[in-house]
């Protein structure tokens, strides 16, 4: 969709007043969702990162003191 249609059917939204409040509403949910989704993601990645990390450093260590 080009600019000139957009701004038209924002302005279509905009002149209604309950459409344009639906329309929020209904938005603001949609984006909860997807961050929800989204921030539960970052929290697996993080842990699992943090685990990993943790054994690899487990791992050195062992590895330094086997050696002496």
């Amino acid at each position: 969709m080009n600019f000139e249609e957009y701004r038209d059917g924002m302005w279509k939204v905009m002149e209604d007043r309950d459409f344009l409040y639906g329309s929020l509403v209904r938005d603001v949910y949609s984006q909860g969702i997807v961050l929800g989704r989204k921030y539960k993601l970052l929290r697996v990645a993080y842990n699992v990162f943090m685990f990993g990390l943790i054994a690899s450093i487990l791992a050195f260590v062992i590895a330094i003191f086997s050696v002496v």
